[in-house]
């Protein structure tokens, strides 16, 4: 929980809003909690990519891969067990991934901020 706390944290410190974390744990085998949030410019995503990338790794773990990197869209982080999607608000409406995740359970950001 630690490690999603810290992922969490990072996107409220760049003001990423709709921050929602979706508790994927037994539902998938790749990883355990996916993330979705919107930035409102592809400076404000990259922002994000940077601070969750410096935090995770000031505590000792690792960003796997990263997708769409200086995107003006969509940054894709792979954080081993946590996904995190960070798009510009119309690409998230585009895309609509809350609808294909409408049946999983979240985390309040109450509990992690």
């Amino acid at each position: 929980m630690e490690k999603l706390k810290i992922v969490v944290n990072a996107l409220d410190d760049v003001k990423l809003t709709d921050i929602i974390v979706y508790d994927m744990k037994g539902k998938s085998p790749f990883f355990d909690y996916f993330i979705v949030s919107s930035g409102n410019t592809s400076r404000q995503l990259n922002a994000a990519l940077g601070h969750i990338k410096k935090d995770l790794q000031e505590k000792g773990y690792d960003v796997d891969k990263v997708e769409g990197r200086n995107s003006d869209a969509w940054i894709l982080i792979d954080a081993k067990d946590i996904i995190v999607n960070i798009f510009t608000k119309e690409s998230r409406e585009y895309y609509n991934l809350e609808k294909m995740l409408a049946e999983a359970t979240t985390i309040p950001l109450s509990e992690l901020l």
